[in-house]
């Protein structure tokens, strides 16, 4: 139990004390209160450059400069752009450092100051023009780069219409039938020119043309082909067809064979048939049917090669085959062509029945265009 003494003692001691440490207590709460606002201000704040320089401060500054600068990193010049960013807990602050490049445009070289970007950003942004047609070097959409360049290629075009006359082309048809007379010619269609309307659109590159396009051709009057027939070594004048020829001869099917046999030429109207019943064209001979039937398929050339009368059908008989004054009579379409190859000694080369039927259906039909070329039509 205190004392009464004891109980005034410390109560004396307390109050004689007590201004003393109040002023200190003071002190502290201010100091904490004082520790509390600034850490309540402070931020942590990463700064960093384009060139790859990097830092991060922890400060109450709020001032852009000064956080650079307590950074590390060189402050920014007036070209440069910065980009600020706040996310509470971690700000950022992006220096984007400007540089030049050389820009080629209209004949001259000038330098300007970007950050970089797309190079239609950056000419868009030094205030260089781009047409719609326009290139550049890099593409539109490439980023520009330090050290990098942009090259403007103007481009225009120019669309035109013209006439164009299509001149007549030459397609030649090769026989054998002009063995006797191989620098001769014969016409048999007078080819005539075309003319067309023809759309065009130069392309023009800094005042130049580059190239020439054809957008459109509309025919107006057709053009129609020289058809000539002309000489041609081993060229038969028959278009039938049959086993290969290696040697001058058949390769295969081969039955009998007349070696240097006397033959003569004849010609009759388009629509003309043989003793046979059969149409008449290139391709078609008279024969003595004793000797070789009608529908037979021959071979028949001369032995030197010059002359190759080719595939042929048995179709037709005369008095000369009859009488013996010729063993085969080749069919011609027009008389001078009969006249011209009179007589030939020719070898004659017979195709067995088996092999024959092989080519059948295919010489059917190019009989029917055949005749078809000369206005008959087949039923």
């Amino acid at each position: 139990m205190v004392q009464p003494k004891t109980k005034e003692h410390l109560h004396r001691w307390f109050f004689d004390r007590l201004p003393k440490y109040g002023t200190l207590l003071g002190c502290v709460s201010v100091l904490f209160g004082v520790i509390a606002v600034t850490a309540s201000q402070l931020q942590v704040v990463t700064v960093s450059d384009s060139h790859g320089k990097r830092a991060t401060v922890v400060s109450a500054e709020r001032e852009v400069v000064e956080l650079i600068a307590q950074a590390g990193i060189s402050p920014s010049s007036t070209s440069d752009e910065l980009l600020v960013t706040e996310t509470g807990d971690n700000n950022s602050i992006h220096i984007l450092r400007a540089f030049s490049i050389p820009v080629t445009a209209d004949g001259s070289t000038s330098e300007i100051v970007t950050t970089g970007g797309t190079v239609e950003e950056v000419l868009a942004e030094s205030g260089i023009h781009l047409g719609a047609d326009d290139e550049t070097e890099p593409a539109r959409d490439a980023i520009i780069q330090e050290g990098g360049s942009i090259t403007i290629r103007r481009v225009s075009y120019d669309t035109y219409t013209v006439q164009e006359v299509v001149p007549a082309k030459t397609v030649s048809l090769y026989t054998s039938l002009f063995y006797r007379q191989q620098d001769y010619t014969q016409v048999l269609q007078q080819g005539a020119d075309g003319l067309d309307e023809v759309t065009y659109r130069d392309k023009y590159v800094d005042g130049e043309l580059v190239a020439t396009d054809e957008l459109s051709r509309v025919t107006l009057s057709g053009m129609v082909q020289n058809i000539v027939k002309q000489y041609g070594e081993g060229a038969p004048v028959s278009s039938f067809v049959g086993p290969e020829i290696v040697d001058g001869m058949p390769s295969e099917g081969v039955s009998q064979i007349f070696t240097e046999k006397r033959s003569t030429g004849y010609s009759a109207s388009a629509t003309a048939k043989g003793a046979s019943g059969r149409n008449l064209t290139y391709g078609t001979v008279a024969v003595d049917p004793s000797v070789i039937p009608y529908g037979t398929l021959l071979y028949i050339t001369s032995a030197d090669g010059r002359f190759v009368y080719g595939y042929a059908y048995a179709a037709d008989t005369g008095t000369a085959m009859q009488a013996g004054h010729a063993f085969i009579d080749l069919y011609y379409e027009t008389y001078d062509e009969s006249v011209k190859n009179a007589v030939i000694s020719v070898n004659v080369y017979v195709i067995d029945d088996e092999v024959a039927a092989q080519y059948e259906e295919q010489n059917d039909k190019i009989m029917k265009e055949s005749l078809a070329d000369r206005g008959v039509i087949l039923d």
